[in-house]
């Protein structure tokens, strides 16, 4: 694999990266109107078709010239693309008080930069560059802070029709996965590094039904060498999303229906459960049904696991859900919402099975708090708040939101001990039959000034509870967190 990244890297290397300089036209029939809407930017950032501004007419942004640079023949035309970010974050007694460097302020600088080259409606070739770096971080950055320059994406589509629009695109190499609400797979963007696979998938479009085939592993991050993919775990999965417009209208509700598995061996690299490295296999089905009728809007995913984690048998689970409702004449559309997750923990670590839920890929801090202590993994965690549009569509905002969120978290089982985000363990369960763990409460504004620049503030505070005082070092956590984000 890291042969054929550098190969397709030495093919896109000699590729102009000049702007193409556009005129709009002297004159136009007044009967016509010119209107289009750039596609919105999205993570994986493979997502978005500039194509339509192959008409000179439609171009009416600043970084339109480098959205289409025309190849030659029609059809083949080099797309350019980036994001600059700069986060500061501030914590305060980060590991409940256990060492004095928890107290701690520094800076993360992020470049991702891409360029996708249609070559016509059949092949293309997508690669992204990244830096990730730390400024200022007590005793060194940590794993997902630091990636001094890698390829985060490199790969090679066929897009084979089918009949009108249906299709079947082939894909191979290394490659950010995102599917529904990022709860299990996500590219993780939060973090400074990001995550990424390398691998092969296959996605069928029939209708209203998207039908994914994976086989991938994931990409170890080496802040000074070049990454690669881990040779003792493999992710694979059958992914399918159908789309129902006409259940409730206007929702775009979608039914989404999976089956993973992830297989690792003893030597894996990120094949670690609370800190202990086994093999195992672990087999995951799951659904997901969300809709948005206005004003009202809900979201419910559950998951089966099931397989073999060392010499015991797997059985866990883990459902989640949210619902909201908007006021939309009242001022600042407010909405209200509360979500509820909970996830098995393993009852008897001596009687052969094995509960603990596998939280996989995840996209954690989302739904457990911006402290990221809290994993989906033995947790019962209820969080209620609401969203207020302080500003939108004004001169300086294009949409200016407050977001308040309060989680009460309890361990699912009292015989299993507290993980985090990134699936270490935080507590071992020794020392307290407490099931309350603490609380933290969420604020963050986010500002996007336009379409190119966001910026977003924000402070959680966690509430050291029962459990966590009983168990070790209780101070409370604070986290001061802004960010400058500039995409085109």
């Amino acid at each position: 694999m890291k042969r054929l990244l550098i190969a397709i890297s030495a093919a896109l290397a000699p590729a102009t990266f000049a702007m193409a300089q556009t005129t709009a036209p002297a004159s136009a029939p007044a009967t016509k109107v010119a209107v289009a809407t750039p596609p919105p930017y999205t993570p994986v950032r493979w997502t978005e078709n500039y194509a339509y501004l192959k008409d000179p007419t439609l171009r009416t942004d600043l970084f339109d010239p480098i959205k289409y640079i025309p190849l030659g023949a029609d059809g083949f035309y080099l797309s350019l693309g980036g994001q600059l970010r700069e986060r500061y974050e501030n914590f305060d007694d980060a590991n409940f008080g256990a060492v004095p460097a928890d107290d701690d302020g520094y800076f993360l600088h992020r470049g991702l930069f891409h360029a996708d080259f249609q070559l016509g409606p059949v092949f293309r070739v997508f690669g992204q560059y990244k830096f990730a770096l730390e400024d200022g971080e007590n005793g060194g950055p940590r794993a997902a802070d630091a990636d001094e320059s890698d390829i985060q994406q490199l790969f090679a589509d066929a897009r084979l029709p089918l009949g009108g629009k249906d299709s079947v695109t082939l894909r191979f190499g290394r490659q950010d996965l995102a599917y529904g609400a990022q709860r299990l797979i996500s590219p993780l963007d939060w973090t400074n590094t990001r995550r990424t696979f390398e691998g092969f998938k296959a996605s069928t479009v029939t209708g209203n039904n998207t039908l994914d085939a994976f086989w991938v592993r994931p990409v170890i991050v080496d802040k000074e060498e070049p990454n690669d993919g881990d040779d003792d775990t493999s992710f694979a999965g059958v992914y399918n999303t159908l789309a129902l417009p006409t259940v409730f209208e206007g929702g775009g509700t979608k039914l989404e229906v999976y089956g993973l598995a992830l297989n690792k061996t003893k030597t894996s690299a990120s094949g670690v459960q609370g800190a202990v490295a086994v093999d195992s296999d672990t087999y995951t089905v799951g659904a997901r049904f969300s809709s948005a009728p206005k004003p009202f809007d809900f979201d419910v995913e559950g998951a089966y696991q099931f397989g073999q984690f060392d010499t015991s048998t797997i059985s866990a689970w883990s459902f989640a859900m949210e619902a909201g409702y908007t006021c939309f004449p009242a001022p600042l559309k407010p909405r209200a919402f509360i979500g509820f997750d909970i996830a098995s923990g393993d009852d008897n670590p001596t009687d052969g099975n094995f509960n603990r839920f596998n939280q996989l890929f995840p996209l954690g801090h989302l739904y457990f708090g911006y402290i990221d202590a809290i994993g989906r993994q033995n947790i019962i965690d209820v969080h209620p708040g609401f969203d207020l549009t302080l500003a939108e569509k004004a001169s300086w905002a294009q949409k200016l939101t407050l977001r308040t969120e309060y989680h009460l978290f309890w361990r699912e089982s009292t015989a299993d001990g507290v993980f985090n985000a990134g699936g270490g363990l935080l507590r071992a369960s020794g020392g307290s039959d407490e099931s309350y763990i603490g609380s933290e409460i969420d604020l963050l504004l986010t500002w996007q000034i336009d379409r190119h620049t966001q910026a977003y503030f924000g402070w959680s505070h966690f509430f050291a509870g029962d459990f966590i005082q009983d168990t070790g070092p209780s101070e409370d956590i604070d986290f001061l967190y802004g960010a400058l984000q500039f995409t085109f």
